[in-house]
């Protein structure tokens, strides 16, 4: 009996070759686009969660607030480790993390740059899990100047041979013993390095100051406990430990210092929320985290699982759709089998089985479109998604259950309601009458197309962000700047290298500074016009020469910049606009600022000499913070040589700039970027969700065009003797298209009645993401209107001038 339902099933796919094809290619799509946007949510929801004891794990970091300035710092003092594991019973165990920058090491006749190298206790495996191919984990790090390096990292470096026991020789004379060899860390890790070194080994990590925060701490806390309460006992380390220190850098006492209404607290963030939750619920500041951090946005994912979703129903409301369009046109062969004997349960189960074969066509089809487009979806994310078919054993059950929920909900009006017509009935009439499936057949076109016009206005919506922060004026000229990084290894011989490169034709200056445009631009408290006080200032800061105002073209407000000819310019400012407010209106200018120095009571005093106009050293992310700009060699590995070269034959102006930076650093690697480069960069988790969004919005119009294309072919089937008798009354080809074309004009009205207020909501909430933004105009839901209108009316158009063009003889004859 089942080979017989299914024999007739394939038949009447066969015989309604035009709703099949709709039908199936409408669903599979669909199910395509879901599933890898599901992949990808999945993939973003699971990081860190490798870990054992992810559950158990948690960050701590500060959070203060200065004169009502809050910031938020990922890292911590160095002494909070081991205070936690001693003061806390609740405390396991912990570990520190800190970045230990770049290095060239030397093994036998190899030379060779490690560019990510962090340092971490040695208890850094029992918090973090990652499997050991040789050493033992628990004694690997115990020790100075010992290191655990990748299996990447290995291959890399020495081939096939085993690293463990190696010594590497490193610049300034430190070397390293490589003590094991672990398994590269997992893509979805929020931090990954190629060597591990022992914290021992930096002697920082021995430092007695609580306000000097270099290192982030993790800690590990019982299963039984609660992190609310551990995080409330965290104020007494606050208590005994910060508040006096506090008191003797700042000159008064702590009590003073909180009765201001300045605040200084440590908290507890779980460590499977450090990826997607970290700025947006604890408002930490991505700068003061790792430089290779890994970060995204919680927004983003629940948009995309809402896309998934939206799609998905999009499709089903698309099967439905043309599911029971079709099933009008059958009404008389329901008449007809229940004369010759069948029984309503056989009715039921031959629609079903109907539905469900064309769902389980569509799911077959999606799974081989998975496999082909995966690679290129993978490439568009940035990462390397599976699809695991036969690896997981939920994957096949899922897709089976989500084969049959489909083929029941498509098959349902069918099966359950035209089966209860009486033959009498349905063969004296054309087929069912009734409002209730032109209503639900309303409903689900409007909701299509409401899905599909929000998405529309979210893509443009994103686009025109990007664009914006593409041609926003940043304050300084972006073009034709060259930034090489790790100038620091250039050492004292910087500026014969700058002399050097004044010489070519082809660059206009050069001038180094440390770390700009990127996570990490460091931080500082000053004292304006005292030496000691509750109310410091925070300033982010910047080391550089005398070309950084030359070289970036920045714009001076009122002073000067530093000069050669002032040799008191070492103990001088610049600080911008945004500093310049925080002054309180008051001339600046030779005045003073004490930088709070964190090993001694009145720390060093610096002259303001100049006040340079606001620009972006940030991301459009973040507002303009008051940056403080001093004269200093920028002696740091990680200083940037920025070099403004003439437009003209870049290739080679590059070619002379790595001739002379191999001369003066030593032959090292020359590794350089174009700034306007860079600056995009900061943006690419956007620009990816521009490009996916863009392409998704495109999908489900697509989707939605296949469910009115075929519906509009089904009214101009049903209405087919009307047309013929209003041409034999004299109604033009016009006249008729827009009668049959008025009903899908009025659905996608209302359709974007609907989605403009939702786009509204959601895109004005991811804006919020942006410090500076556009403003959401109404033309930006006009268009997506009017395109959407546009695309709708294309759509139907085709069918209806087809049967609007039919010889009325043919019309009024074709049953």
């Amino acid at each position: 009996m089942l080979t017989h339902d299914i024999m007739i099933a394939l038949r009447n796919l066969k015989r309604f070759k035009g709703f099949s094809f709709l039908n199936i290619a409408g669903l599979s799509v669909g199910i395509t686009c879901s599933i890898m946007l599901f992949l990808f949510v999945l993939d973003e929801l699971s990081y860190d969660r490798f870990n054992t004891r992810a559950g158990q794990t948690y960050r701590v970091f500060v959070s203060m607030s200065i004169n009502g300035k809050g910031s938020t710092n990922a890292q911590t003092a160095a002494p909070l480790g081991p205070a936690l594991a001693s003061t806390f019973p609740e405390v396991v165990t912990y570990t520190r993390v800190g970045a230990f920058g770049s290095r060239t090491f030397r093994y036998q006749d190899n030379t060779f740059k490690v560019g990510k190298i962090y340092t971490a206790d040695s208890t850094f495996f029992d918090v973090f899990t990652l499997p050991f191919l040789e050493g033992n984990p628990h004694t690997a790090l115990d020790r100075p100047n010992t290191t655990v390096i990748t299996e990447t990292a290995a291959r890399r470096y020495f081939g096939r041979e085993s690293p463990v026991g190696k010594v590497l020789k490193g610049d300034g004379g430190q070397d390293l013993v490589i003590t094991g060899l672990m398994e590269d860390f997992p893509a979805n890790s929020h931090f990954a390095c190629d060597f591990l070194v022992s914290l021992a080994t930096d002697p920082e990590s021995r430092s007695h100051s609580w306000l000097d925060l270099n290192y982030t701490t993790y800690a590990v806390l019982r299963r039984d406990c609660d992190p609310r309460a551990v995080e409330e006992k965290l104020k007494s380390l606050v208590s005994d430990y910060v508040g006096p220190e506090a008191a003797v850098v700042l000159g008064v006492p702590a009590s003073q210092f909180l009765a201001q209404g300045n605040t200084y607290a440590l908290h507890l963030q779980p460590l499977t929320s450090v990826y997607l939750r970290s700025q947006r619920e604890y408002g930490i500041d991505q700068n003061t985290a790792f430089r290779d951090f890994k970060s995204s946005d919680i927004v983003y994912v629940q948009v995309f699982l809402a896309v998934a979703l939206f799609i998905l129903l999009l499709a089903v409301i698309n099967f439905i759709n043309l599911t029971t369009a079709r099933s009008e046109r059958r009404a008389k062969e329901v008449g007809i089998r229940k004369t010759l004997g069948a029984t309503r349960p056989l009715l039921i189960r031959q629609f079903l089985i109907e539905a469900i074969l064309m769902s389980s066509i569509s799911v077959v089809l999606a799974v081989g479109m998975i496999r082909l487009l995966l690679p290129f979806f993978n490439e568009l994310t940035g990462k390397t998604l599976g699809f695991p078919l036969f690896n997981d054993f939920s994957t096949i059950p899922l897709l089976v259950s989500f084969v049959l929920l489909v083929g029941v909900l498509a098959g349902s009006y069918p099966a359950f309601y035209l089966s209860s017509f009486q033959p009498m009935h349905v063969l004296k009439s054309v087929g069912p009458k009734g409002g209730r499936k032109t209503v639900l057949r309303s409903v689900l076109v409007i909701a299509q197309f409401a899905i599909s016009i929000s998405f529309f206005i979210g893509t443009m919506v994103i686009r025109s962000q990007l664009e914006y922060i593409q041609t926003k004026n940043l304050g300084f000229n972006k073009e034709q700047l060259i930034i090489v990084n790790n100038a620091g290894l250039l050492g004292t011989k910087v500026d014969a290298c700058k002399q050097e490169l004044s010489r070519d034709p082809a660059v206009v200056s050069s001038c180094q500074t440390t770390q700009m445009f990127q996570a990490g631009i460091p931080g500082c408290g000053l004292l304006f016009e005292q030496r000691t006080g509750t109310d410091p200032i925070l300033f982010q800061y910047v080391e550089c020469d005398y070309e950084f105002l030359k070289t970036y073209q920045l714009t001076l407000h009122s002073g000067r910049f530093f000069s050669r000819e002032f040799s008191t310019d070492t103990s001088a400012i610049v600080i911008n606009e945004a500093g310049l407010k925080e002054c309180g209106g008051i001339d600046p200018l030779n005045k003073e600022f004490t930088r709070i120095d964190l090993k001694e009571s009145g720390g060093r005093t610096y002259k303001i000499i100049g006040v340079v106009k606001n620009f972006h050293y940030e991301s459009l992310h973040q507002k303009i913070r008051p940056l403080a700009i001093y004269l200093k060699p920028a002696m740091i590995r990680a200083s940037l040589l920025t070099v403004r070269v003439q437009a003209g034959d870049m290739k080679t102006t590059i070619r002379r700039i790595e001739e002379t930076w191999k001369t003066f650093s030593g032959n090292e690697k020359f590794t350089y970027g174009f700034l306007d480069q860079n600056l995009a960069r900061l943006y690419r988790s956007e620009q990816k969700t521009n490009v996916i969004a863009t392409v998704f919005s495109c999908l489900a119009i697509f989707i939605a065009c296949l469910g009115l294309f075929g519906l509009a072919a089904f009214v101009a089937e049903q209405r087919t003797k009307e047309i013929g008798i209003r041409k034999i009354l004299g109604a033009s080809t016009l006249e008729i298209v827009t009668v049959l074309s008025s009903r899908f004009a009025v659905w996608v009205l209302v359709s974007n009645a609907v989605a403009w207020p939702i786009a509204y909501i959601v895109m004005t909430r991811w804006l919020q993401n942006f410090a500076y933004r556009i403003d959401l105009s109404i033309w930006i839901f006009l268009v997506a209107g009017v395109i959407a209108m546009t695309i709708a009316l294309l759509t139907v158009g085709y069918q209806t001038v087809k049967a609007a063009i039919v010889n009325p003889v043919h019309a009024l004859r074709y049953e």
